[in-house]
């Protein structure tokens, strides 16, 4: 047995030449999946796009020492790990009418690495409310709007988020009457909340004085050790960064990593999936053909493929492989969060630079389903700035300062060390015609398709909006920022929240997987990642996909008694 690997572009067991499943992907959902797989004495094979930049992944007896430092220029302007969108491009428009396509770039790319989309996030955590899994019955038919209930409730996926929080590490509230909107918790978080910054410090004083509820905001980052990893040092390059000491609970340094130590898995990295190869009958899929890292067309074999990809790339892959489309919903519904963005700007220095960027928040503003006097919008983040590379090149290029004045700017820093900000996740209404299909005449590197991305707001997100932005600028004032704006995040939406295209449900009809999150057209694929969302709820969505993918894996590796896997009681 070689483990652990010393075959390049490949990661634990590379002795394995037989696999019971194929995962496709290897961030948030693939690696649950794979994980409870492995755990459960099943031989996975993980096919991952991205290169690795955790190497040393799959060693035992030492935790990886990643590729990543607090370096704007690498991460922020050179894409270091993102989607180059030179060479694999996605194009974008509003609606059918607008033509084929009216913007060809960046349209909610994510990282491609070993570990998935969540090396880059800040890892924040809430839980979907009880409420957001019935959205269908308690909101009725809007016209325009595909609203459904989710197959799953929250009662079933409790003990799942339970079982997440605890893998990854959650720091979190301490209290549940810091929140008075949060669901009900079987277990408390792992760890207490991390030192708040001080900007959001000012903003939570701000909000509690307009009679809203602040709380410490539950985040995967380590603060104190946790299996393995430090505590968190709040160097301040959290969003948008991968961890140089592993104290944010990615998936690569948690999950992926767990199942790598089972010497029941085995990833190869650099592996871009091109097609799923159907099965005579049409009902299976009997092959994944990929194009490893030396340019070479492969082919691999498994009993069965979970598909965790992302929600674009999943819709894609599926389009491109004439699979599991027969209801005509692949690729529709697609999802973003709604995002709203205030912005104030403070007498005094807040060292925004400090801290994990988002250390507190409120869901006041989530609303009440069916409530024309708290309609649904989201929680609210509070925010800071941190990028001082980033704040000199909107200086330079956007306001057209230079010399004297650009280093007083600098010295001053009021678009950094003295900005604050809000953000609402807000709930996106899934509409059927917003959707990924493949663009008929764009490609990427490899001859494939491009994803085509046509989506348009609807006017409950939007309403929405206007209801609350008054409300955050009040918080603002109340805070003390002299100044403050509203930066709205629109179309082409700048979210990387993606959700839909694979939309889990009962009926074959108006849905593509099964309750267990099984393609109805396919006896032997399943989704795994957020493609299976109904619905987009108002939170981060990063914990309940990963809660849902281990209820897909559960169900994978033990029908019938999914629970029996679980590990945490």
């Amino acid at each position: 047995m070689a483990f652990p690997s010393v075959t390049p572009n490949v990661l634990g067991n590379d002795s394995l030449a037989a696999f019971d499943t194929i995962v496709i992907g290897s961030g948030a959902g693939g690696s649950a999946v794979a994980r409870t797989l492995a755990v459960a004495g099943q031989k996975v094979l993980v096919l991952e796009a991205g290169p690795n930049y955790f190497p040393g992944l799959d060693v035992p007896d030492a935790m990886p020492v990643p590729l990543f430092s607090n370096d704007e220029l690498k991460l922020q302007v050179r894409s270091f790990i993102q989607q180059d969108p030179l060479i694999e491009p996605r194009s974008f428009r509003a609606s059918v009418a607008a033509g084929a396509r009216t913007f060809v770039g960046d349209v909610n790319g994510l990282p491609r690495t070993v570990g998935g989309a969540a090396v880059h996030a800040d890892m924040k955590y809430p839980r979907f409310r009880e409420t957001d899994f019935k959205l269908g019955t308690l909101l009725g038919a809007i016209p325009g709007a595909s609203f459904a209930d989710w197959p799953v409730d929250y009662a079933t996926l409790e003990r799942f988020y339970v079982e997440i929080e605890h893998k990854v590490g959650v720091q979190g509230p301490d209290a549940a009457s810091d929140d008075p909107f949060a669901p009900a918790k079987s277990k408390p978080y792992p760890m207490p909340p991390g030192l708040p910054m001080l900007a959001n410090t000012l903003l939570a004083d701000g909000a509690r004085k307009q009679g809203y509820h602040p709380f410490a905001y539950p985040t995967a980052v380590a603060s104190r050790p946790y299996r393995g990893r430090p505590a968190c040092v709040e160097c301040g390059f959290c969003s948008g960064y991968g961890c140089p000491t592993n104290a944010k609970g990615a998936p690569a340094v948690t999950l992926l990593r767990d199942a790598l130590l089972t010497k029941n898995v085995q990833l190869r990295s650099g592996a871009v999936v091109t097609r799923l190869v159907k099965s005579a009958t049409g009902t299976a899929v009997r092959a994944v053909e990929y194009i490893d890292a030396a340019g070479a067309t492969q082919t691999a074999t498994a009993d069965r493929v979970v598909l965790a990809a992302s929600a674009v790339e999943t819709a894609r892959l599926a389009l491109l492989s004439e699979v599991g489309n027969s209801s005509g919903q692949v690729g529709a519904n697609l999802m973003f969060h709604f995002q709203t963005q205030v912005v104030g700007v403070l007498r005094d220095r807040v060292h925004g630079h400090r801290g994990r960027s988002v250390t507190m928040g409120f869901s006041d503003f989530r609303g009440t389903p069916g409530d024309p006097d708290h309609p649904l919008g989201g929680i609210i983040e509070l925010a800071t700035n941190a990028d001082l590379i980033g704040e000199a090149k909107n200086y330079a290029l956007q306001l057209g300062k230079t010399g004297p004045l650009l280093t007083r700017l600098l010295e001053q820093s009021p678009l950094r060390d003295k900005l604050v900000a809000m953000i609402m996740q807000a709930e996106d209404a899934p509409q059927v015609t917003n959707r990924v299909d493949l663009d008929p005449a764009l490609t990427d590197v490899y001859g494939r398709p491009a994803a085509r991305v046509t989506y348009a707001s609807h006017v409950f997100e939007t309403s929405a909006r206007e209801f609350y932005v008054p409300k955050m600028l009040a918080i603002l004032e109340s805070a003390g920022a002299q100044f403050g704006l509203v930066a709205p995040i629109d179309a082409p939406s700048a979210s990387r929240h993606v959700m839909g295209t694979m939309r889990m449900g009962p009926d074959a009809a108006t849905s593509v997987c099964d309750p267990r999150g099984q393609l109805h057209d396919l006896g032997n694929v399943w989704c795994a990642d957020g493609g299976l969302f109904p619905t987009s709820s108002g939170f981060n969505p990063t914990l309940t996909l990963q809660a849902l993918a281990l209820w897909v894996g559960a169900n994978i590796a033990a029908p019938g008694n999914p629970t029996s896997v679980l590990e945490e009681s």
